[in-house]
């Protein structure tokens, strides 16, 4: 779950941008699938210790964005629709074979198969000027055009 809200919080911060104190929101086009790709790198290290010689993993994943509606009343009010892809953890440093624990490991393996499905879930994002005003999670299955007008009251 920290891996999910990590990758939410990078692609709203990369997104968001200032003007005069107006947040200025999203410029996603209709029918156009925005794919982007995240990651970062953990380490922990004791005092001192370089980051060679530390230990640590890298968490990576794409990202697939769509706009899935847009207010018609040009008030910056949208929907999208976040998906995760292709979530990897690996270690940060090269390790040798014993002593890398990802070697061989599926991915369900290391984070476990109810989180690997909760990442994988696609995420409704309300914006209003930039701005989360609510989100929505649920199987992609539940998600049909006449329940987009529902979420939005």
């Amino acid at each position: 779950m920290i891996l999910l809200a990590v990758l939410f919080l990078c692609f709203i911060s990369s997104y968001s941008a200032s003007v005069k104190g107006h947040t200025t929101g999203l410029s996603l086009n209709n029918d156009r699938l925005y794919k982007l790709t995240y990651s970062t790198e953990v380490f922990v290290n004791r005092v001192g210790e370089s980051l060679q010689d530390g230990v640590g993993y890298k968490i990576s994943s794409n990202v697939d964005v769509v706009l899935l509606w847009r207010n018609p009343d040009g008030d910056d009010d949208q929907l999208i629709k976040v998906t995760i892809k292709d979530v990897n953890v690996e270690n940060a440093n090269q390790r040798e074979g014993g002593k890398n624990i990802f070697n061989g490991k599926k991915i369900s393996q290391i984070i476990g198969k109810e989180n690997l499905a909760a990442l994988k879930t696609p995420v409704l994002l309300h914006l209003t000027r930039g701005k989360v005003r609510s989100s929505f999670k649920r199987t992609i299955s539940s998600f049909s055009p006449s329940s987009f007008s529902s979420l939005l009251q």
